[in-house]
């Protein structure tokens, strides 16, 4: 029967076999991760028999010229020291480069060191072959995810600017707006890219290829000598912006970990202010399943109950699908759903078709790689706007080889 590692002295931890060996924990760690030098991992340490060590001494298979490294261990990604190893999530894919990556970064994708890394063509390349197989869901390029970011803004701007009045979600009293403009904030996490770039100005075209995680939000005005609670709208387009910026493009939806800080902030709000928090989180990626459970919850054997809370109304947005997704058990959820739908689906297949058209004024065809690429809307709309528009007299829909779908005028 085997001992307990973490009682046996005839075990050691990962710094203690580096100490021992007289060599690099990172020359420990690639040892243990190739198969070399056999280990028991418990608690997220490893232990290594003191046996399997000696052997490495008769054999000299030990690296003489690695230096013992008593002192923390620096992440070479993002150069966050680590306490201690349960904090190391690899090393450098490059064989024969010993640079630790810690977990998290680890976890947002990150295989190599800096000296390593693949260019942004490269790495764009790859993920679109990971997608085409199957072994990633999405590649949104960050030029794509600020279109999405300004056009779901815009539509939704739209949306509520045209409406005049509503009722409260909780009084039930008619609020009317009579000017929008005077009652809408916008903002923008222009600052964090400014720190993640190291620079004090973006230029105008940094701006343009990359999200900025841009809201708006609105208070309007209650009917005078109301006691019902104040209304905070927000509207607000989420992307992973250090993705974005360091590879120029993300490949993960967002989860229920991004979802839950979010969550528990406007509850915060909420319970600070008094007010009702009416809000909607875009996503330029999508919403992956664990987000959506929070939102929908789950049935079955797994039974998880959909998020909820008096003062505050959440929607998702999918800006990969082009779904509005909220809680379904809660009524006064759908009835407001209507306020935050960014344009009707012929409207806004309307808005794809002036922006297709333009473009074949310029140009004589368009495929539907490009004009995704080009306009930011969803795959499918663009697709079904160019059946549409080819079901006319004055364009043509050809499923050309190497290109795809191509619409052309006549």
């Amino acid at each position: 029967m085997m001992s307990d590692p973490k009682s046996d002295p005839e075990y050691m931890k990962i710094g203690e076999a580096a100490r021992f060996l007289g060599v690099n924990p990172r020359t420990v760690y690639r040892r243990v991760w190739a198969g070399e030098l056999p280990a028991a991992r418990i608690g997220g340490l490893y232990f290594i028999r003191k046996a399997d060590l000696d052997a490495i001494l008769s054999h000299n298979r030990a690296e003489p010229s690695d230096q013992a490294d008593t002192g923390l261990m620096k992440c070479s990604v993002c150069y966050r020291l680590l306490p201690n190893e349960t904090h190391i999530g690899a090393v450098c894919a490059v064989e024969g480069c010993e640079e630790i990556i810690c977990t998290q970064c680890v976890r947002k994708g990150d295989q190599y060191c800096p000296d390593h890394a693949p260019s942004q063509e490269q790495l764009l390349l790859d993920a679109l072959r990971r997608q085409k197989s199957g072994e990633i869901p999405v590649v949104v390029k960050n030029s794509i995810a600020r279109l999405r970011e300004i056009n779901f803004l815009n539509r939704i701007q739209t949306r509520l600017t045209a409406m005049g009045s509503f009722l409260h979600p909780v009084s039930g009293e008619v609020i009317n707006i009579g000017n929008w403009a005077e009652i809408l904030e916008f903002g923008d996490d222009r600052a964090e890219i400014m720190h993640m770039l190291g620079k004090v100005v973006l230029d105008a075209d940094t701006l343009a290829k990359n999200p900025l995680n841009a809201w708006f939000s609105a208070r309007p005005p209650l009917p005078r000598g109301s006691k019902a609670p104040a209304i905070h709208i927000q509207v607000h387009v989420m992307s992973h912006l250090d993705e974005m910026i360091r590879n120029g493009f993300d490949t993960r939806p967002l989860t229920a970990d991004d979802l839950a800080p979010r969550l528990v902030q406007l509850s915060e709000e909420a319970r600070e202010s008094k007010e009702m928090q009416m809000v909607v989180l875009a996503s330029s990626t999508g919403w992956d399943a664990t987000a959506r459970t929070v939102i929908n919850g789950q049935t079955g054997e797994k039974h998880v109950l959909p998020f909820s809370h008096g003062m505050v109304m959440i929607y998702l947005y999918d800006l990969e699908s082009g779904e509005l997704l909220y809680n379904n058990l809660d009524d006064r959820a759908r009835l407001y759903a209507e306020l935050f739908i960014p344009l009707l689906p012929s409207e806004e297949m309307e808005e794809v078709k002036t922006a297709i058209e333009k473009e074949l004024v310029m140009y004589d065809s368009l495929t539907l790689e490009n004009a995704v690429q080009t306009l930011g809307f969803s795959r499918s709309l663009v697709q079904k706007t160019f059946e549409n528009l080819s079901s006319s007299n004055r364009f043509t829909l050809v499923d050309v080889p190497g290109f795809g779908l191509t619409i052309s005028r006549k």
